[in-house]
C-alpha cells in the first residue's frame, strides 16, 4: 500500500491499514517435542487454546513461560530489530530448542492468563506472574504478595519443582514501537535463560491492536517519514556522487564486442521484414520497366483525329 504523506491521505488509506487490527500473532517454542501445527497462516483463537491444552497435557517440560504481550500486530514482528531473541528461538537456532512455531494472524484474543493457570494446576507448578512494564521487573506477584525486583533477582528456574510463569507486557507506545519490543524482548531472554539447564516451554500470546492503538501508531509512522525526505536527499546525493567516482575509478578493459551486443533481437526481425519488402518492389519496379510501347501508337494517324477522318 502506498504510505500516505498529507493528512487526507492518511484517512483515504486508513481502512486497509486496519483491516487485520482484530488480529494478532501467537509463536511457541520448547526445548522439548511439542506436536504444535494449525495448518493455516490466518486462525481463530479458540482453535489456538485447544491446541495448546492439547499439546501440552502431558506437561513435557519443567518451565512454562506464558508471555502476554498486548496491543500489537504480526507487522510489527518484521522488523527483526524489534525482537531479535525471539526471532532466534523462533528460528530454531538457538541451542536446545527442539520445538519452534508462529502463526501471523490468530483473530480474537488467546487467553494466556487461563492457560498459565491451568498448566500450573495441571502439573502441579509453582506460578508466578511479572508485569514488564519496563527494563525494571515491577512485580513479582507469589501468593498473594507484591515485591518490587530486578529481573536478575528472580531465583533460578532450574530446581526440582516446575514453575509456570506469567509475563505481561504493556502495549508499546505509538512513536517507539520498535524499542519498547526490543526492551521487552531482552526481559524475555532475561527470565528464559532463568531457566536455562532444564526444559522449558514459552507460549507467547498477544492481543490486537484497537482501533485509537493503530491511528496512533499509523499517525507516528506518517510524521516519521515526513520528517525524513531531506534526510534521504542527502544519502540520495551522497550515492550518485559515490558512484560517479566508482565508475571513473574502474576502467572496463573488455573487447568492445564484449561489452555491447551489435547484433540484436529487434536488428534481424527489423532485416526480416525489409528483405520481403525490397523484393516487392523490386518486381514492381522490374515490371513496370519490362513496358514496351511503339512509336507508331504516338503518330497522328493513329490518334483521335486521325480516326475520325477514317
Amino acid at each position: 500500500m502506498v504510505k500516505a504523506i498529507v493528512g487526507a491521505l492518511a484517512l483515504a488509506a486508513l481502512p486497509s491499514t486496519l483491516a487485520f487490527r482484530n488480529t494478532s500473532p501467537f509463536f511457541l517454542f520448547s526445548t522439548s517435542e511439542v506436536t504444535f501445527d494449525t495448518g493455516a497462516s490466518v486462525v481463530q483463537s479458540d482453535k489456538i487454546n485447544s491446541q495448546v491444552f492439547s499439546s501440552l497435557k502431558k506437561c513435557p517440560s519443567h518451565t512454562y513461560v506464558v508471555v502476554r504481550q498486548e496491543g500489537v500486530s504480526s507487522q510489527d514482528f518484521v522488523d527483526s530489530r524489534s525482537a531479535p531473541r525471539l526471532g532466534l528461538y523462533l528460528s530454531g537456532e538457538a541451542e536446545g530448542i527442539k520445538s519452534a512455531n508462529a502463526v501471523p494472524e490468530v483473530v480474537g484474543n488467546v487467553n494466556g492468563k487461563s492457560i498459565a493457570r491451568l498448566l500450573a494446576e495441571k502439573c502441579g507448578a509453582d506460578f508466578k506472574h511479572i508485569d514488564g512494564s519496563s527494563n525494571l521487573v515491577p512485580y513479582l506477584v507469589e501468593d498473594g504478595l507484591l515485591t518490587e525486583i530486578l529481573v536478575d533477582d528472580i531465583p533460578s528456574l532450574s530446581s526440582a519443582s516446575k514453575h509456570v510463569l506469567e509475563i505481561s507486557f504493556p502495549a508499546p507506545p505509538a512513536n517507539r514501537r520498535a524499542k519498547a519490543l526490543e526492551q521487552y524482548d531482552s526481559i524475555l531472554d532475561d527470565v528464559i535463560e532463568k531457566a536455562a539447564g532444564s526444559d522449558y516451554t514459552v507460549i507467547y500470546t498477544t492481543t490486537p491492536q484497537s482501533e485509537e492503538q493503530a491511528v496512533a501508531a499509523l499517525q507516528a509512522e506518517q510524521m516519521y517519514e515526513m520528517e525524513s525526505p531531506f534526510e534521504q536527499a542527502v544519502h540520495m546525493e551522497l550515492r550518485r556522487d559515490m558512484s560517479t567516482h566508482d565508475r571513473r575509478a574502474a576502467h572496463d578493459k573488455r573487447a568492445l564486442f564484449e561489452k555491447y551486443q551489435f547484433f540484436t533481437p529487434a536488428i534481424f526481425m527489423a532485416f526480416a521484414a525489409i528483405i520481403p519488402l525490397l523484393l516487392v518492389l523490386f518486381v514492381g519496379m522490374r515490371s513496370i520497366a519490362s513496358l514496351e510501347v511503339s512509336y507508331f501508337a504516338f503518330s497522328k494517324e493513329m490518334g483521335p483525329s486521325g480516326q475520325k477522318k477514317q
